[in-house]
């Protein structure tokens, strides 16, 4: 049986907000970067309004060179305001670290694969072509792997690190460790998935790290934005 017309009605609408009048809305409330927070609008992923602006506005205010590691990109949603915010700055990198397979812990393996069943391509083809759109190809390097393939051979200092990637407790708990000691001191961390809620088992891991470990005195500005957490490494 097809939807019912209160169901079709309501996704009808969602979509109208999504893709027409939030996009609207970015660009005249928020300036440059609403030019980037709309482009992000179209692409599949989990992100609020007000997370987006934050991550976009920490990106931009990082300083000139900064560099930038993603991990868990899945087809760029959060990249998009990762690049365009350094775009706009005129220098850095960000980079981005994701096996592109649709894999991760039990709970959201289901819905990537649904988002991947949209487009007959690979996820990377998908990602990169997200950042062509949006001219944003040249400030972004793509990483095809887990965080902890790519760990080995990681050496760049961060400016920023972001953790979206496998979020079981081992998972998120292994990219942390892997990649926090990168961190400069004075650099933001943020976390996605961090509120205070219930959580399906085994999809809890980036709020672990973000009651157990993203605490004074190692960080400060600790802040929550939506299911957003963000911090700064204090030493």
């Amino acid at each position: 049986m097809g939807a019912s017309p209160d169901s079709l009605l309501t996704r009808l609408n969602r979509r109208l907000h999504s893709y027409t009048l939030l996009p609207l809305s970015f660009r005249l409330r928020y300036g440059k970067l609403g030019k980037y927070l709309a482009y992000s609008c179209y692409v599949p992923g989990w992100m609020f309004e007000h997370n987006s602006v934050a991550l976009a506005q920490a990106a931009y205010d990082l300083a000139d060179d900064a560099t930038i590691l993603e991990i868990g990109s899945f087809v760029g949603k959060s990249a998009i305001l990762l690049a365009g915010a350094r775009k706009l700055r005129g220098s850095g990198k960000v980079h981005c670290v994701d096996p592109f397979d649709a894999s991760g812990d039990p709970f959201s393996v289901p819905f990537y694969q649904r988002v991947a069943k949209r487009r007959q391509m690979p996820l990377i083809d998908w990602f990169k072509e997200n950042m062509r759109w949006c001219g944003l190809t040249d400030w972004v390097e793509v990483y095809q792997g887990t965080a902890l393939e790519i760990s080995p051979s990681w050496s760049l200092p961060l400016d920023m690190l972001c953790l979206d990637g496998d979020q079981s407790p081992l998972g998120a708990r292994a990219a942390y460790d892997a990649y926090i000691p990168f961190l400069k001191t004075g650099g933001i961390i943020t976390l996605k998935n961090t509120s205070d809620r219930v959580y399906d088992e085994g999809h809890d891991g980036n709020r672990r790290l973000a009651v157990e470990t993203i605490v004074e005195p190692q960080y400060t500005d600790i802040r929550s934005v939506n299911d957003m957490t963000f911090a700064r490494k204090a030493f």
